[in-house]
């Protein structure tokens, strides 16, 4: 039996079918985390920002938004600079531990502890200036996310 070479079997129609749908689903989840307009832009690091959900940031419209993010970026560079301090505290406890001496490890835990509370200090400055630009209104919305967050989002409030 011979077989038609302009015909193809129906599978391979099946996969090139599949494959277009896989690309278009792939397009279209590249294209949502790439270039959505309501993307909130995540601050790292635990700090005091934390208290500030991105779902209060998402109520915001564009501009206010993107004001109050460069308040917030423009303590970025203390910040940085503390996480490298950070870094360089836990490489100078390791080396500390492979060399035990008691008063070392007590002088790199207090450099460590220090820089942990000049993190705090930044932060908690970056969050001050957040706050006090914020409208009455805006303050209001925020204290309602703080609250819902700290009940545990939807989670929690969905039940009794």
């Amino acid at each position: 039996m011979t077989r038609n070479p302009k015909t193809w079997p129906w599978w391979n129609l099946a996969l090139i079918a599949s494959l277009a749908l896989n690309l278009l689903f792939a397009g279209a989840i590249a294209t949502r985390f790439f270039f959505h307009e309501g993307r909130i832009e995540r601050m790292a690091g635990t700090s005091y920002l934390h208290l500030i959900p991105r779902k209060f940031l998402a109520t915001l419209d564009k501009e206010r938004r993107e004001e109050l993010l460069g308040l917030l970026k423009s303590h970025r560079e203390q910040y940085r600079s503390g996480q490298k301090a950070t870094r360089a505290s836990a490489e100078n406890l390791a080396a500390v531990l492979e060399n035990y001496d008691e008063a070392r490890l007590r002088a790199v835990l207090g450099e460590f502890n220090k820089n942990s509370t000049d993190m705090i200090a930044i932060s908690s400055t970056a969050a001050t200036d957040f706050i006090s630009r914020l409208t009455p209104e805006q303050r209001a919305s925020l204290a309602t996310h703080i609250r819902s967050r700290a009940r545990g989002g939807r989670k929690k409030a969905a039940s009794p």
